[in-house]
């Protein structure tokens, strides 16, 4: 009787030591690219499956995506009470339908950076953030108003951003990943899903080791649906310093730049103050460094960027007669390439002086001039007092913009584009903010119907004035003056190799490397093309969805007020697939309810139904909206901020 007694102790013992043991096992599991997973934040409600969009414990993730579309996800390795060495995360294909397949492209610094393959891998660089993004006022950053930011401390720490391909990942951020004990490591993955791709159900599995043993083996679903996302959807630009690029990171780098970009569908804001500079980025203007020759695979294949800056934040001066002949000659080498037409030509005046009479004085010579050539030139320059007062034809303002101005000087023949982002108004790209603040940027230029979304500049390698360089993949601070400061103002890429500083930070490459903030601009502004081929479907339905998603921004939103969209991934999943819906013609489906958003969220939606439901539909997710009690018919139509739409652009083809 005393050794049953025993011998149940013992099994009491052992499975108590068991279930210890298996509480502070190791953990492996993966969330959507609409979040950032700090190093620090264990236990987290995504590992199980809460809030999580695309998988859950003991289930295969679950994507989606139309074929000319990139989606991503992320592999977390939360490890234990001990360092996990030697950690690596595979993914090398998809098998799909009558032997169709998706395979790891080839190492990154062959090629494009990104689009060059159709599977490719990232090592989460964490950036440390060593306070939060501030200004004059307590609680306002040049990335918001004072009380419209995050919590104060919530990207505060080692943040991840940088993303560096496994193939040349270093050891201060190694592959194999190093896993210190409670902390992550995480691995982002891009699947590129080509033009040409059979539509269907693709599988495959991330398997997970610890030097040669399996730690997990998670099942990943993707749906290419018969459906092709437009190679245009929104048009943006992003501005760079040629000669900091070059300092920095080499002379070869400005090409790679251009493919990563185009690849990301951002155009760069090629800058040219002379003849010579339009001759150097012919390739990106006109599209022939985008080709399967050039080793580029991605979406607008042989498309140039559209986008041209002569002489950028006010680089040509005053307007007089012997600098007229200077920008006549940049002007007449862009007609002489044929690229006029096809490419916005604006002279640069001014950055941020509305006041100065330069917009007006280059805006009368070039209307006034006899080389037909200037005279297609327009005049632009950032001010963002009301654009109808504004002597320019292509005002770039602030996001605090008055919609209702943007639409009086569009009838004045001016074209409003909007540079950065501010909080509630827009997203930012700063990197304390949410993984999903880039993206809503995207989305608003799909609302409003933006002619062109700026970001001033994306390698700020350099403190305020470009004085003292800094490392960007240790000091997140790229803005620091005495009455402001902000993490990854203007830096949205980081450098391959740092020649001129912080040889210990270098991964040996001519190139650049994209952020989680890039990639989450470029999911948006796929998201605008979803919901621009929803809108051709059904207008109202469409619109329904935007306006559930994100209620109000620009001039709607109030100052102090936390932005109206949420801060997770999960929304901007589902209101995707809901646009799919719309799309493809399938069965309704259901928007979850936004009883936590603002009140404005229901006068969009009148009618809409508040629960979740998915059905299984020929192999597929079968989406849409449900229509509650007074029914579609019923929802307000509310007119389009900025007017009718544009022409509708080509690329796009829906095969049901």
């Amino acid at each position: 009787m005393r050794a049953a007694r025993l011998s149940a102790s013992m099994v009491l013992l052992a499975t108590a030591f068991a279930t210890h043991r298996a509480a502070a096992a190791p953990s492996v599991w993966m969330v959507d690219d609409g979040e950032k997973i700090r190093r620090d934040a264990v236990s987290t409600s995504f590992e199980t499956g809460v809030d999580n969009a695309i998988w859950r414990p003991g289930e295969a993730a679950h994507l989606f995506a139309m074929r000319n579309e990139s989606v991503a996800f992320q592999v977390v390795v939360e490890a234990d009470d001990a360092e996990l060495e030697g950690v690596t995360v595979e993914f090398d294909e998809l098998d799909g339908p009558d032997g169709a397949k998706m395979v790891e492209g080839p190492p990154a610094v062959r090629g494009a950076v990104a689009g060059s393959g159709r599977i490719e891998r990232f090592v989460e660089h964490f950036v440390e953030v060593r306070r939060a993004s501030g200004g004059k006022k307590r609680g306002e950053s040049p990335g918001w108003e004072a009380g419209s930011g995050p919590p104060e401390r919530e990207w505060v720490g080692p943040v991840p951003d940088a993303l560096l391909p496994v193939d040349v990942a270093h050891e201060w951020s190694p592959y194999p990943l190093r896993v210190a004990p409670r902390q992550n490591g995480i691995v982002w993955i891009d699947v590129e899903v080509p033009r040409a791709q059979a539509a269907g159900i693709y599988r495959g599995d991330v398997v997970v080791h610890v030097q040669d043993v399996v730690l997990a083996r998670l099942p990943v679903e993707l749906e290419v649906v018969d459906a092709t996302l437009p190679d245009r959807t929104v048009a943006t630009a992003l501005s760079y310093d040629h000669e900091a690029l070059e300092e920095r990171v080499g002379p070869r780098a400005e090409r790679q730049l251009w493919q990563l970009l185009h690849a990301h569908r951002i155009a760069p804001m090629n800058d040219a103050t002379s003849p010579s500079d339009v001759d150097r980025e012919f390739p990106s203007l006109s599209g022939s460094l985008y080709t399967a020759s050039q080793g580029y695979v991605g979406p607008a294949p042989g498309m140039g960027d559209g986008v041209l800056a002569i002489g950028a934040h006010g680089a040509f001066g005053g307007p007089d007669a012997a600098t007229l002949q200077r920008l006549r000659t940049v002007a007449d080498r862009v007609a002489d390439q044929k690229l006029l037409g096809a490419t916005d030509v604006v002279l640069y005046a001014a950055d941020d002086q509305c006041s100065s009479p330069w917009g007006a004085g280059w805006r009368s010579l070039l209307r006034d001039s006899d080389d037909a050539n200037l005279r297609r030139v327009r005049v632009g320059w950032t001010c963002s007092l009301d654009p109808t007062a504004q002597p320019v034809d292509v005002p770039m303002m602030h996001a605090t913009f008055d919609v209702a101005e943007v639409n009086a000087a569009r009838a004045q023949g001016k074209e409003s584009w909007v540079y950065d982002g501010v909080r509630p108004r827009t997203g930012t790209f700063l990197v304390d903010d949410d993984a999903v603040s880039p993206r809503v940027n995207g989305w608003l230029s799909a609302m409003f119907r933006i002619p062109r979304w700026v970001v001033r500049d994306s390698m700020h390698w350099y403190a305020e004035h470009g004085d003292v360089p800094i490392d960007p993949f240790a000091d997140a601070e790229s803005l620091s003056t005495e009455s402001e400061w902000a993490n990854g103002e203007g830096m949205l890429l980081y450098p391959g190799t740092q020649l001129d500083a912080f040889d210990e930070h270098s991964l040996g490459f001519q190139g650049v490397l994209a952020s989680i903030r890039l990639k989450n601009w470029r999911r948006g502004l796929e998201d605008a093309g979803y919901l621009q081929m929803a809108r051709d479907r059904d207008p109202a339905r469409a619109d329904a969805v935007a306006r559930w998603l994100v209620p109000t921004a620009f001039d709607e939103a109030k100052a102090g007020d936390a932005p109206s969209w949420g801060s997770r991934g999960k929304p901007f999943f589902e209101a995707r697939r809901e646009l799919l819906g719309i799309i493809l013609g399938r069965a309704p489906g259901v928007l979850p309810s936004r009883a936590a958003e603002p009140a404005t969220v229901t006068a969009a939606m009148a009618g809409v139904g508040c629960s979740r439901g998915l059905t299984e539909a020929g192999g597929g997710i079968a989406l849409g909206l449900v229509v509650g009690a007074m029914g579609l018919g019923r929802l307000r139509r509310r007119p389009h901020p900025l007017g009718p739409p544009p022409r509708k652009q080509g690329g796009g083809s829906v095969s049901l």
